[in-house]
């Protein structure tokens, strides 16, 4: 099975409403605990040609990570497919990933070890990153900027973080190790333009627990391929 390196999956309707739900001493009290958080990101790409070529599928999309209680799901939806990964954790540990393909006549899940899952990601093991001064708002919070840098692909990816949230553990967002706040956007580069993962919506409440378990059918469960290193 190939997986790409970026999963690019976009929700179109998920929970989580209005920016800035919260704020000052309510958004420390709620999110320093990382209890739930959903948070929204717009997609949308930019090209240098006019066959914007598989970029283009991704725009205009949304990406969705829904957090709580320790267990997480990252869902996003293209003109291409519709995709979900789902994180189970014990004791703070994770324990389980799950990859499923929700989009087309057959719908698929590839279940993985947390040993897999930094397989799959060992990319990132030797990136590094800039924290700079520069400074822009993000769906209401005030953002510093980073430059994270990937030997591994030979690329750089600009992101704009927020210092008074709490960041995402590093299995959800590897390529976000070590960013000291919550990525509010970011940017690849790509060969034909630039694909920007921008937050729009962000909440603090509840959210429903089916949307976090397991699917339990409609699924064709198939074996997941560790990428080549």
């Amino acid at each position: 099975m190939k997986i790409n390196s970026i999963i690019l999956l976009i929700i179109l309707s998920l929970c989580g409403s209005g920016t800035r739900a919260q704020s000052g001493e309510g958004v420390a009290a709620s999110n320093k605990k990382n209890n739930n958080l959903t948070i929204v990101y717009d997609i949308n790409t930019s090209s240098k040609t006019k066959n914007a070529g598989i970029e283009e599928t991704y725009n205009g999309g949304i990406k969705t990570i829904m957090l709580q209680n320790g267990q997480a799901r990252v869902r996003l939806v293209s003109l291409m497919r519709i995709q979900s990964l789902y994180f189970f954790t014990k004791d703070t540990a994770l324990t389980k990933v799950l990859m499923t393909k929700e989009s087309g006549k057959k719908k698929y899940k590839y279940q993985l070890s947390a040993s897999d899952w930094k397989q799959h990601n060992a990319k990132y093991d030797s990136i590094t990153h800039s924290l700079l001064d520069e400074t822009k708002s993000v769906a209401g919070y005030p953002c510093k900027k980073a430059i994270i840098t990937i030997p591994a692909e030979n690329k750089e990816v600009i992101v704009y973080y927020s210092p008074e949230l709490k960041p995402l553990d590093d299995h959800i967002e590897p390529l976000f190790a070590g960013i000291p706040g919550l990525v509010l956007e970011y940017m690849h580069k790509t060969s034909d333009g630039n694909i920007s993962f921008t937050a729009s919506k962000i909440s603090f409440g509840p959210i429903d627990e089916t949307l976090l378990q397991e699917p339990a059918s409609g699924y064709i469960l198939k074996s997941y391929d560790a990428p080549v290193r």
